[in-house]
């Protein structure tokens, strides 16, 4: 693995059990009418910022940068719901809403940017942020709307939820099985 750059994103890993519960019985539904890589249930998240690619010795002063907004908030989350990216005609992402009553999420979001830009690393995002919790990434959907006939009981649900969340720094190594998620933190961060 190369050190020269590593790619990361801020994230939130979430425990539920519940969550995890809708997530077995949403892979059995899925399984006849679409092929998919589903994310391991230990590994489910919600991305607050994709950094991509950055340069290994730009990491240190990341942290500088972001540090103070890694602690553990209270703010309650609910995950209700599904839905797909970019939409039911040709779905390539199922994912379960993130909903976040008090917008903590957003405030963190937005100060995040702000945090970045001059560290170098902020994002122009493409897509208005949308917290969600990527559960699977749809291979074939031979019936897309086979498909959402079979999820449309679970366009409202409720896949439980979580008092606090923490973000943190993850970087994600690409592999053949599916992409390795490691929390990267000052402590554990090895020197240049």
């Amino acid at each position: 693995m190369s050190r020269e750059f590593w790619r990361l994103f801020i994230g939130c890993f979430v425990r539920s059990e519940k969550l995890t519960a809708g997530y077995h019985q949403l892979a059995t539904l899925c399984s006849p009418w679409c092929h998919a890589k589903w994310v391991e249930p230990d590994k489910l998240h919600f991305t607050l910022i994709f950094l991509g690619e950055v340069p290994y010795s730009s990491i240190p002063r990341l942290f500088e940068a972001i540090g103070p907004l890694l602690h553990e908030y209270v703010s309650p989350l609910s995950f209700s719901g599904i839905d797909v990216f970019p939409n039911w005609r040709v779905p390539r992402v199922l994912y379960i809403r993130v909903i976040n009553p008090d917008k903590r999420l957003w405030d963190i979001y937005q100060h995040l940017q702000r945090l970045l830009a001059p560290v170098g690393l902020s994002q122009q995002e493409r897509h208005p942020f949308t917290p969600h919790i990527t559960v699977a990434r749809l291979k074939q959907v031979p019936a897309p709307e086979q498909l959402r006939r079979v999820l449309l009981p679970y366009r409202q649900h409720d896949f439980g939820s979580m008092e606090t969340f923490r973000p943190v720094l993850i970087r994600s190594v690409l592999t053949t099985g599916g992409p390795h998620y490691s929390i990267v933190s000052p402590d554990t961060f090895p020197p240049l």
